[in-house]
């Protein structure tokens, strides 16, 4: 019998985790794209994610760039928690979608170093909004190995 695909379990964990997270069903979150220590994720820009200027609320960019950022880190290291991350908000966001890539920079046993970008797609252009440093921790086994007694 042939082991499991790390990877594939952990894109099944991730899946699963939008359907049974109420936060990421509102928000709409869907998965683009996914490859160990690369993922991309994206939500329609609307209204009700918006501040009094039109443009998406901080705590909606925050929200993409701390995802993605885990959803990065458990690509390579299983189930995870966010432990910080750093957000610069570079630009207005406004337009139909918004969607985030992270990339895993440094996995360790404790830790995973993670940067994240988040931009905005208006009429098939995309504008980056916003960069994030995160650090990620994992909480579980990696997916596909046994745990060591």
């Amino acid at each position: 019998m042939t082991a499991p695909d790390p990877s594939t379990l952990t894109r099944d964990l991730l899946e699963r985790a939008i359907e049974t997270s109420e936060f990421t069903r509102f928000m709409g979150t869907r998965l683009s794209h996914f490859e160990n220590g690369r993922v991309e994720i994206e939500i329609d820009l609307k209204p009700i994610l918006t501040q009094h200027h039109g443009y998406a609320h901080g705590a909606v960019i925050g929200y993409l760039a701390d995802t993605v950022s885990a959803w990065a880190a458990a690509s390579v290291a299983g189930d995870v928690v966010t432990a910080e991350y750093k957000l610069n908000l570079l630009a207005p966001a406004k337009g139909e979608t918004l969607w985030a890539r992270g990339e895993v920079l440094r996995a360790g046993r404790r830790q995973v170093v993670v940067r994240a970008d988040v931009y905005a797609r208006s009429g098939g252009e995309d504008t980056l909004v916003a960069a994030a440093l995160a650090t990620i921790s994992p909480v579980g086994g990696r997916p596909g190995r046994e745990e060591k007694a």
